[in-house]
């Protein structure tokens, strides 16, 4: 590992202290208030502000991968979960082998995901593999989506956000927060997702941004020719279940949207991976995650290749939720279920340095994604939100 690396882990790492010592002094010296039924400030143990030179970043697209655990991004395919068909529902095990079984950790996630692991990660840091000492979580007790994405968008956990029902809460997000902040028009920060719900949970007023989730057309005044043809072609692909739409559709239309409009801030969302987990296909899990790969290929290509966003974008990579470990309950995910808990986050960009695999680190929330990508923005994410949890200090150089 690159000096600078072993620098920024440690740095993280002694955050843990410092703030755990701050803690205990505060306990020390003030009463304790009485007990109310709000969130709890996010603790800074995990992440340290980053230094106030200003970010060269210029433009963040979030990328989102529903229901992904640690094993498959770290691991690539489970030989614990593949070994059993029964549980594991895959139809032909030697393809599925072929494809993505190999001799170590490292090559089983290569083959599943090779665009990641070697193009994309060395440029960055990857955070949350728990068997390494680096640790991702969430700080919502549900372990589901709903509750999970507004921990992402918001910066905290919302104790009312507790169903995957489709309603509008009154809790800024990011997106609506840097719109603001960066001045920028309802189309220059746009959210692209195969789950209609993102329609409600991006904004808490219709409209702030630009959205497009679900089985939606993209409106005619941001209709490209191939927009207008992607519209349509969407309504002709059946999805796994009948809450969203294919992530084909979501992601090309948010690639042609990224090309014909320049988007500061792009937050791109697949869900896929959590209808094949759902439906016990181990298999076909793992080739949604394989077509997100080129997906991620096919992003990255394209923004290297405008000038507006070369060597001047992050792309930030998380999920919403884990899932459980074992042969018996790896389709599920909820507050009972242990593995649900366990997230991870890639940022790959020009204010974050090249160290991969960052582990042993301090950990993370996912509420911590937030103010990691207003920071990277150049804007204040103590302006956005309190009690948000703060920038992940891995992600920045030191």
């Amino acid at each position: 590992m690159p000096n600078r690396c072993a620098r920024a882990r440690i740095a993280g790492l002694l955050c843990v202290a410092a703030a755990a010592a701050a803690v205990a002094g505060l306990a020390a010296a003030a009463p304790m208030p009485p007990a109310v039924a709000v969130a709890a400030p996010a603790p800074a143990a995990a992440s340290a502000a980053p230094a106030a030179a200003a970010p060269r970043t210029r433009n963040v697209v979030l990328v989102t991968f529903d229901g992904v655990r640690i094993q498959e991004l770290f691991g690539g395919m489970d030989e614990v979960v593949a070994a059993n068909g029964k549980r594991s529902g895959i139809y032909d095990i030697d393809r599925a082998r072929s494809l993505y079984d190999r001799p170590t950790m490292e090559e089983r996630r290569a083959a599943l995901l090779p665009f990641f692991w070697g193009v994309l990660a060395p440029q960055g840091v990857v955070l949350g593999d728990k068997a390494h000492g680096s640790h991702v979580t969430l700080r919502n007790p549900h372990a589901f989506s709903y509750p999970g994405y507004m921990e992402i968008l918001t910066g905290q956990y919302q104790p009312d956000v507790t169903t995957n029902d489709l309603k509008r809460y009154p809790h800024t997000t990011f997106l609506e927060f840097a719109r603001r902040g960066l001045d920028l028009a309802p189309g220059d920060v746009a959210v692209f997702s195969s789950w209609e719900a993102h329609r409600f949970m991006s904004a808490r007023e219709a409209g702030a941004v630009f959205v497009n989730a679900g089985y939606e057309r993209v409106p005619a005044p941001f209709a490209t020719e191939k927009i207008a043809w992607i519209n349509d072609y969407q309504m002709h692909q059946m999805a796994l279940w009948e809450v969203g739409r294919p992530d084909t559709p979501t992601f090309h239309l948010a690639l042609e949207y990224l090309k014909a409009h320049r988007p500061r801030l792009l937050y791109i969302a697949f869900g896929e991976t959590d209808d094949w987990a759902h439906a016990r296909r181990y298999d076909r899990l793992l080739d949604a995650l394989h077509i997100y790969d080129d997906y991620l290929r096919i992003l990255w290509e394209t923004l290297e290749s405008m000038e507006e966003y070369r060597g001047r974008t992050t792309l930030v990579i998380t999920t919403d939720h884990g899932r459980g470990i074992r042969p018996k309950d790896w389709v599920e995910h909820d507050a009972g279920i242990t593995g649900s808990e366990d997230i991870w986050v890639a940022v790959i960009g020009p204010d974050t340095p090249d160290c991969g695999e960052v582990a042993p680190a301090a950990t993370v929330h996912q509420a911590d994604v937030a103010a990691t990508i207003l920071s990277l923005l150049g804007l204040d994410p103590r302006s956005f939100n309190p009690a948000a949890g703060p920038p992940i200090a891995a992600a920045f150089e030191p």
